[in-house]
Formats: C-alpha cells, structure tokens, sequence
C-alpha cells in the first residue's frame, strides 16, 4: 500500500520536505502540492518540475481534484489547525509538522476533530527518529544502570545579525516554542515518563540579533521523579552543539552521556557513551536507520495509517510536549513555576 497524500505549504521549510525527505520514502507519494500563495506555488512547480494539474492555491480544490488518503501540513504555524481540522473534516489522514499548534487549545480542537473523524493524527516531532535516542529510550527501559534520577541538558547555537537573527516561520518564542520542544519531546520519549512541572527563565544577551529572548533555562519535573536541568541559547559564543543538544543522564549505578542530529540532519554525529560508576567508559553501537529525521515521521505516519496503529508522536501524545514548552514560556514570563495537567498517559 502507497499511502497518496496532499502536501499543503510548499515554500521554504515545505520545499525542502520536497527535496529531501519525501523522495526517501517510497511507501508515501505526494498526489497534490498546495499553497496560497502563487508565487511560491510558481517556484515549487520550477524547483520541483510538478505538473499545472497537481498544483492548487487551496486544499479545497486540491481535495475535489485528486485522490488521497492523508495530507502533510507544513505552512506557517498559525494554519497549522485549520488545515488539519479541514483534511480531518474531509476523512483524510493527517501529519503536521512541529510545533503542533499556536495554544494546546487549538491542538485539543485538532486531536478531538481526529477522533471524530476514525483518522490517523502525527505530529512530526522528527529527533525522535534518530538512532542516539532509541538506544537511549532501550537503555533506560533495560534498567541495566538502575532507574534515572537527574538529566542535564545543553543547547548551543550562535546565530548573528549577518543570519539574520531569526530562522523562517519561527513563532514569538523562537528558543523555547520552535528549538526546546524538540528537546522537551526527547525528555518524554525516553523516559517514558510526563511533566508534572516547569519552571523556566529566559533572557536575550546584549549581542543578540533576536528581538524575542535567544537564551534560557529550565528545571522540568516529571512523575516518575526525574529531575531535568535544561540550558539553551540561539547566540552562545561557546563551541555548537548538535541539533539535539548534549545530554547527561544520571542513573543509580552509572551515566549516559548522549548527542544526535548533526548539522543538515543527519545521525552521522550520533554518540551514545555509557559511563558505569567504576569501570572505563564504552560506546555504543547504534542502530542503523533506513529512514531517519523527517523522513522517519513520514514513513511512521505510513505505517501507522496502513497498520491502524497509534503512532509514538501522534496528536494526542503531542499534547504534553506542547503544554510543556508553552508552560516554558508562561512560567518566564510570569516569573513562577507552572504545574502542568500531565494528561498524556
């Protein structure tokens, strides 16, 4: 089974869906490109070479035009749920891309149209699929180091004013809503445990080309008694990280120390390093993915529609990464620690 979808935003982070992940994924094949804007669906057609009859300036159109089973959603967040809402309503599956939604009330709104509907919702929380992660997600579950207790995390970028100081479709709070929820879903994902509480402060350093605060950090408490000590920033002088941020956790008899999604998102640069209290350090070998990033939501989202199976990432899963980095941003900007509903179990 191919699973035929409608591809809705194709300019700028959309395009490159089109040049990279897409044509990895054989079990998908994308039967429509949309967009509202038509310069942008002019410049996806040349890029791309699509044919005039497979291109449309709305989902509307596209869906009395063509046959498909799902549609990906990869326009500016602000759309994000009606255009989910819209394909859900017409019996089509659905893949959005992160963060899901502008409020988890407008999630909610996505996932209950999602139920309604008998119908397949993912959210592409692509660094998921990366092979540090699952290792780290299998280790932890083995137990073989004992349960975790404490996890430090770090996040580095140095983006100038020369860059622009900002990336494209980024919402208000680029650091915590478009950066850590990637990092806040990894917190979830491999310890399998949920938030129970953040508290968060922000700032912008007086060389940040940002108009929105570039650096943070974060205690998050989760319910399986896990402590997560977050730090990021957009403009620190400091050496990069990955795209995953450097991780140490701590467990009863020992650490993992982990990192994944090297520049241009590949898990070339993915490192697993198991420190038992005690002995020498060992790394491990990592399980080689087929598909990995984006393509590996994608190709979950087409497995999960053929098999009829919740997918890991779905929408109501998602849920609590959401609330989570916009507790993040409540919790700065009110200065106090926000509790959090902890309704994804």
């Amino acid at each position: 089974m191919t699973l035929r979808f409608i591809h809705v935003g194709v300019g700028g982070w959309g395009l490159d869906w089109e040049l990279n992940p897409i044509p990895r994924v054989k079990s998908a094949e994308r039967v429509a490109c949309v967009d509202a804007s038509p310069v942008i669906l002019a410049e996806a057609k040349e890029a791309l070479g699509v044919d005039d009859a497979i291109c449309f300036e709305s989902l509307a159109e596209a869906l009395e035009t063509v046959d498909a089973d799902a549609v990906l959603v990869t326009v500016p967040l602000k759309a994000h749920a009606p255009v989910a809402i819209a394909a859900l309503n017409a019996g089509k599956h659905v893949l959005v891309e992160k963060p899901f939604a502008p409020s988890v009330a407008e999630a909610q709104a996505v996932v209950e149209a999602a139920k309604a509907a008998g119908k397949t919702l993912m959210v592409s929380q692509n660094y998921r699929f990366f092979p540090a992660p699952i290792a780290v997600k299998a280790l932890i579950e083995s137990g073989e180091l004992g349960a975790a207790g404490e996890i430090h995390v770090d996040f580095r970028k140095h983006v100038t004013a020369a860059a622009g100081g900002h990336r494209p479709f980024t919402p208000p709070d680029p650091l915590l809503v478009d950066m850590a929820i990637h990092h806040f879903d990894l917190m979830r994902y491999i310890l399998g445990e949920e938030p129970t509480s953040i508290s968060c402060t922000t700032w912008n350093p007086g060389w940040s080309p940002f108009t929105s605060h570039a650096a943070g950090s974060a205690v998050v408490t989760l319910d399986g008694g896990t402590h997560v000590a977050w730090r990021g920033s957009w403009v620190s002088p400091e050496p990069s990280t990955n795209w995953g941020g450097e991780w140490h956790v701590e467990c009863e008899q020992g650490e993992i120390i982990w990192t994944s999604r090297g520049d241009g998102g590949t898990p070339e640069h993915d490192r697993v390093t198991v420190r038992r209290t005690g002995e020498k350090d060992k790394t491990l070998t990592l399980p080689h993915l087929e598909f990995y990033g984006r393509s590996g939501t994608l190709n979950a989202f087409a497995e999960s529609v053929k098999s009829g199976k919740e997918p890991g990432s779905s929408g109501r899963d998602n849920l609590a990464s959401l609330d989570l980095a916009y507790s993040a941003v409540a919790s700065s900007a009110e200065g106090r620690a926000i509790k959090l509903p902890g309704w994804v179990k």
